[in-house]
């Protein structure tokens, strides 16, 4: 996370949990979110969760769409304010590492 963008990355809920799959996205790209705002259901072997916005923003970007199967730590979506560039996103995009 930088002070303009927030990664949405997909956090282990259990000791064994080693992926997810996107459920339900309850929030479209553009549209502004606040910090607890349930945004994405995200489904695993064992649990159906409700991922909340870790920070308030524009939910700029769905990286993993509904059915989507991601690892954990996985980058699925980008929040940021509406005057960071497309730019400055995609190259935060290309240079996140997941764990």
């Amino acid at each position: 996370m930088t002070e303009r963008i927030t990664a949405l990355t997909l956090p282990k809920w259990g000791l064994s949990m080693q992926d997810g799959c996107i459920s339900t996205w309850h929030v479209e790209e553009g549209a502004r979110v606040s910090r607890g705002d349930e945004i994405v259901d995200i489904e695993t072997e064992k649990i159906n969760n409700a991922f909340e916005a870790p920070s308030s923003g524009v939910l700029r970007r769905q990286l993993a769409r509904e059915g989507d199967e991601i690892k954990v730590g996985a980058l699925f979506g980008i929040i940021a304010e509406a005057d960071v560039g497309d730019d400055e996103i995609a190259r935060f995009i290309e240079a996140f590492d997941a764990p």
